[in-house]
């Protein structure tokens, strides 16, 4: 029995065509991976299929059922289910409450209209819980899980309202080696009562997992097949992967300014009575490329948000030597400037009118970002929320840039970007290297970092606890590996 079917879906934003007469047809049980380069429409076919767009033109069937144009909440009360690429939690509440929470929302008792105890839930909350491994940490506040603990509450809370259809987008995004293991364990083990659609950049577990692969490529389905077919026909590697005969450069040579831009002294931060920072000692030279390497959860990105002023935090910040005074806006008035995880589009304005909102006088002219990024000219009459993943952080790093900062902060900038667009991003952060760029650089792609940095610190426990060469560091696998692993 076919579980979702789709039939000549199209979709466009203003003139740009997202979808263009998009068929699939997805097996009760069945596994199913959806793959293609940043701005195929992935996320718009999820958007279409979750309710959250309705197609131009085209019809969707779930279970042979017309659902075209079912609000999410109605698609709900069907069976369908998704998880997101960016965790949206309580961070105050904890996983167990979580869990509660999903299974209400689809229980009977829902709808009563006296309040009565509804017994065996907590329970129930406990047992979904211990099956995505996550036993012992029932009662911990969301704030306080990992990122990848924060996956497995969205995936319980996912199983706890008994889906037939569950849609997974980018669910190992931003997962240290560790945690991609875990949830590929959880995923694997998934009932086939569930039948399960997967979005995922990391082939290897997409054509592992799925029955069948789809391949996406400008709006159009490029291939379909079983995953052993998929990955060996040649214009899939093109799209997706890029030609690979050209060479990954080395750490930046260019010659480094003696100046301290940077220079952080015994900062400490955390949330509520959690510190998460314990001092941390840290200095960025001009026209440096420093990355912060470390296993999720041992503060990279509260550290970069304590540095722009975010996050309150004890400690001295010095930019050229100068104090930097709290709160974010100063400090971006001050030199700093963010380029943020999960991008952060501001919803309702185009992307010319965030450049806008963004530019300071420098170096950084509008014309020149256009320069660095001619598809943001392209799309520049868009709404930012319509951009595809790579255009969206393509903008995230021109908005940051037109501050003209001293010193550029980024947080995870390849979370979630197919591989060709990772080495076009290479590219571009290449070319702000050469231009005398200094930049601290929050990633969990070692070898991206790698290619861009001067030196690498590790960060773990909250305390930097080495500094090295970068190009010593791509000599000792070793290392690399006991601090990542």
């Amino acid at each position: 029995m076919v579980a979702l079917r789709l039939e000549r879906v199209y979709k466009s934003f203003g003139g740009l065509l997202a979808l263009s007469g998009v068929s699939l047809a997805v097996e009760r049980g069945e596994r199913r991976s959806l793959i293609g380069p940043n701005g195929a429409g992935k996320s718009t076919l999820f958007r279409i299929i979750g309710g959250e767009l309705r197609p131009d033109k085209g019809e969707v069937y779930f279970f042979d059922r017309r659902v075209t144009g079912y609000p999410p909440y109605r698609l709900a009360l069907l069976g369908l289910r998704r998880t997101f690429q960016i965790s949206s939690l309580f961070p105050e509440k904890t996983a167990l409450e979580h869990v509660v929470l999903a299974q209400l929302s689809s229980h009977p008792a829902r709808n009563r209209f006296w309040p009565s105890q509804i017994p065996d839930l907590e329970a129930k909350a406990k047992a979904l819980l211990e099956q995505v491994g996550l036993q012992g940490r029932e009662t911990v506040e969301v704030w306080a899980l990992s990122h990848g603990e924060q996956r497995q509450v969205e995936i319980a809370m996912a199983l706890a309202q008994s889906p037939t259809l569950l849609l997974l987008d980018e669910p190992l995004a931003g997962l240290s080696d560790v945690e991609r293991t875990r949830v590929k364990r959880i995923l694997s083990q998934l009932s086939r009562d569930i039948t399960v659609i997967l979005i995922e950049h990391d082939l290897d577990f997409a054509y592992s997992f799925a029955d069948k692969v789809t391949v996406l490529h400008q709006g159009e389905v490029l291939k379909e097949g079983i995953p052993e077919i998929v990955r060996r026909d040649p214009r899939v590697i093109e799209v997706y992967v890029g030609d690979s005969s050209g060479r990954e450069f080395s750490p930046a040579s260019r010659p480094r300014g003696s100046e301290t831009a940077l220079e952080v002294k015994d900062l400490r931060a955390g949330y509520g009575q959690g510190e998460v920072l314990r001092g941390v000692n840290l200095s960025v030279k001009e026209g440096e490329v420093v990355a912060l390497l470390g296993r999720n959860g041992m503060g990279k990105t509260t550290l970069l948000h304590a540095l722009m002023g975010i996050l309150p935090a004890s400690g001295q910040v010095l930019l050229h030597g100068c104090p930097l005074p709290p709160g974010a806006l100063a400090r971006a008035r001050m030199g700093l400037s963010l380029v943020p995880q999960g991008r952060q589009m501001i919803p309702g304005l185009k992307v010319e009118e965030e450049l806008l909102l963004s530019q300071q006088p420098g170096r950084w002219t509008l014309e020149k970002i256009y320069s660095l990024f001619p598809r943001l000219k392209e799309r520049r009459n868009a709404l930012s929320t319509s951009l595809s993943g790579g255009e969206q952080q393509m903008l995230a790093i021109a908005r940051a840039l037109l501050r003209n900062p001293k010193v550029l902060l980024m947080d995870e900038p390849t979370e979630g970007l197919s591989p060709l667009f990772v080495k076009h991003l290479r590219e571009i952060l290449k070319e702000l290297v050469h231009q005398g760029e200094t930049i601290l650089l929050a990633e969990q792609n070692a070898s991206f970092a790698l290619s861009l940095a001067n030196r690498v610190c590790f960060l773990e426990q909250g305390r930097i606890t080495e500094c090295v060469d970068a190009r010593e560091l791509k000599e000792d696998v070793e290392l690399l590996q006991k601090r990542l692993g």
